[in-house]
């Protein structure tokens, strides 16, 4: 895969995700997306893309820290010698975590074993409705599945996941 074959992956799968993530950090709509495109770029001048990969998609913890480092980057040259605030030097101390992104990865394949072992159905409703971005209506326009056992397969199956997870996070 090339960069921009990247790129491309994620703004498909992930672009809504992250302008949310990038909207938390800056709390206005046009800086989020300029965050995002910063990101986009940095992808695109990658030497080595496969270290930020994970299966045949993107590491999300990757472009969250990425996205963090470009947004603190940013408040830095702003700064310029200014005084700052005890927060975001708190929140700058924070380095990188290698537990943490090996506990996010474990809980990914967690995640992915309670799917495959879940009720097809379920399991193919919950990935439609995440992968294709719907609401619950709008998968039942799309399905004539009715709302109510939309949700009622949606909730039984988040639960599923999180009580699986749950159990076997300590193996």
């Amino acid at each position: 895969m090339h960069n921009n074959q990247l790129v491309e992956q994620t703004y498909k799968r992930h672009h809504t995700w992250l302008t949310q993530v990038a909207y938390n950090f800056t709390n206005d709509k046009d800086k989020s997306a300029e965050l995002v495109q910063d990101l986009y770029l940095k992808l695109l001048e990658l030497k080595d893309i496969n270290k930020i990969m994970y299966g045949t998609d993107i590491n999300l913890f990757y472009l969250y820290k990425m996205l963090r480092s470009i947004h603190l980057n940013g408040i830095k040259k702003q700064t310029n010698n200014l005084p700052i605030d005890d927060e975001i030097i708190e929140f700058q101390a924070d380095e990188y975590s290698y537990e943490a992104d090996t506990d996010f990865e474990n809980t990914v394949i967690l995640v992915n074993e309670a799917l495959d072992k879940a009720h097809w159905f379920d399991t193919k409703l919950l990935k439609v409705y995440i992968e294709e971005d719907h609401s619950i209506q709008s998968l039942h326009k799309a399905t004539g599945i009715s709302t109510s056992t939309i949700w009622t397969s949606m909730k039984k199956t988040k639960q599923y996941i999180r009580n699986y997870v749950q159990e076997n996070k300590t193996r």
